[in-house]
């Protein structure tokens, strides 16, 4: 008898196992169906955010396009004011260089009609001075109180 009681509470802890067993199994499958059901609501999720994404993507990359063109032409017009400012600066050089020389040759002019001048005052004064001799000399001829001009008055006038 002992051995059918031994038998017997080793059929029901069996049983027992077996059932607990099930019902974890049961608890298991149901764990899953609900991670399964999860997991297709988060694909689901992923693929809707991944349209939006495309949708947001597409008008951002258009935006870089234009704002990396709109730095490339920048740039042509940063180059451009390079080349304009070198011409500006060997136009200035040029002027400077034609201002330098003709400053020079007003400069030059300017001392040659100076020269010319006091040339000129110095020819009217030896032309007065002359004159004033010629006169001086005629009015001596011409005087007949006064005694003819000596050897002296005559190496003078030659």
């Amino acid at each position: 008898m002992t051995l059918e009681w031994i038998a017997a509470i080793a059929a029901a802890a069996f049983v027992v196992w077996v059932a607990g067993t099930l019902i974890a199994i049961r608890a298991l499958l149901a764990r899953i169906t609900r991670l399964q059901a999860s997991a297709a609501a988060v694909q689901e999720d992923v693929h809707r955010l991944s349209g939006e994404l495309s949708q947001i993507l597409l008008p951002t990359e258009l935006a870089v396009r234009s704002v990396q063109q709109n730095m490339e032409s920048t740039e042509k017009l940063f180059q451009a004011a390079r080349q304009v400012g070198g011409t500006i600066e060997a136009t200035t050089s040029a002027v400077e260089r034609v201002a330098t020389s003709l400053s020079r040759s007003a400069a030059g002019h300017a001392d040659r009609i100076a020269k010319r001048r006091e040339l000129d005052a110095a020819v009217q004064w030896a032309e007065l001075g002359l004159t004033a001799w010629q006169l001086w000399q005629t009015g001596r001829k011409s005087d007949p109180a006064e005694p003819s001009p000596t050897t002296s008055d005559a190496a003078i006038s030659k």
